[in-house]
């Protein structure tokens, strides 16, 4: 009787390490299911957002277009009518079970990097918080990238050190084609290109806007728009004080100006020879739109970048000149 229970116990022993086994797997292979459902809810909710953000973009040029070949309305009536989304740079809108913000900007208030000066990008770095030694390389490096010859700047960099990379490539040695290249000049980081998020003064969440934000190459000079240009971008204009940048930015605002003598008229500022060449007040009717759409209840989102320009020549009065899918979502 005795070796019996013994070997019931032995038995009974090996089957609860069986039933642990069990339950061991069992719930891997149901943690492992929940986590593919997860993952093709995620990759369904990535293909319909992207469908969103595309309809977003098409929605946003039809506003613009719309926009640009419909009569505005003037004095008290204007007024008394609420903001105009597009003018405060965006527009947001559903579509298909989905949501989407277009982030709309317009070119000509951005530098064009085929013609931005020395003076002009040291200024632009400084002001949107890139110190030397990095702003050194990236003015240089630059420089070398879009200058014709191949003789290395101080601080620059030419063929020899991109070929050096673990994925080695060559100097453009001519204009940029597309904003994206600055991510192959020495010294532009992902971080200095698109920006980064960090805690304001005050604790709460802020986003640094980089590079991206503040270059483009479809104006066709070095001038800026006043009445869309960003801060940091007045700032880097040659001879601007950080006061006068200040008061462009803030009566822009509420009141765009019609001139650029406007400004020294109406403003208490003083802009020299060396500033009013490159400042403007046209509009070169070329728009950035950064689509970003979610399904319902949905955690992931998809980006889309165009640039199009209004064009009346065009069937559908605009022209997508720049397309981007694979924009990071930071």
């Amino acid at each position: 009787m005795i070796r019996v229970r013994d070997e019931r116990g032995v038995i009974l022993i090996a089957l609860l390490w069986v039933l642990a086994a069990l339950s061991v797997i069992a719930l891997s292979f149901s943690r492992e299911c929940l986590v593919e459902v997860a993952a093709a809810r995620n990759a369904r909710d990535l293909s319909d957002a992207y469908y969103v953000a595309r309809a977003g973009i098409e929605a946003t040029a039809y506003k613009l277009v719309e926009k640009r070949f419909t009569p505005q309305v003037q004095g008290i009536e204007a007024q008394a009518l609420p903001p105009d989304p597009l003018e405060l740079g965006f527009f947001e809108g559903a579509f298909g079970g989905g949501s989407f913000r277009v982030d709309v900007q317009d070119e000509s208030g951005k530098i064009n990097l085929n013609f931005v000066t020395e003076e002009q990008l040291r200024a632009l770095l400084e002001a949107i918080g890139i110190q030397r030694p990095d702003s050194d390389v990236i003015v240089d490096s630059l420089m070398d990238w879009r200058d014709v010859d191949r003789a290395r700047r101080p601080n620059g960099a030419e063929d020899d050190y991109y070929q050096s990379l673990p994925h080695p490539y060559k100097a453009k040695n001519n204009r940029m084609d597309t904003v994206e290249e600055l991510l192959l000049v020495r010294g532009v980081t992902r971080e200095y290109y698109y920006g980064f998020r960090e805690k304001a003064p005050d604790g709460t969440p802020a986003y640094r806007y980089g590079l991206s934000r503040y270059f483009t190459v479809y104006t066709p000079s070095n001038r800026v728009n006043v009445n869309f240009a960003e801060l940091p971008v007045l700032l880097s204009v040659p001879g601007m004080t950080p006061n006068a940048a200040e008061q462009i930015y803030q009566r822009r605002k509420s009141k765009p100006f019609r001139t650029v003598q406007e400004i020294i008229q109406e403003l208490a500022v003083t802009l020299g020879t060396a500033t009013l060449p490159y400042l403007s007040t046209d509009a070169a009717g070329v728009y950035s739109l950064t689509a970003s759409a979610r399904m319902e209840n949905s955690k992931v989102a998809r980006i889309l970048r165009a640039v199009l320009t209004i064009d009346v020549r065009d069937p559908s009065y605009h022209r997508i000149l720049y397309w981007n899918e694979n924009v990071a979502n930071l």
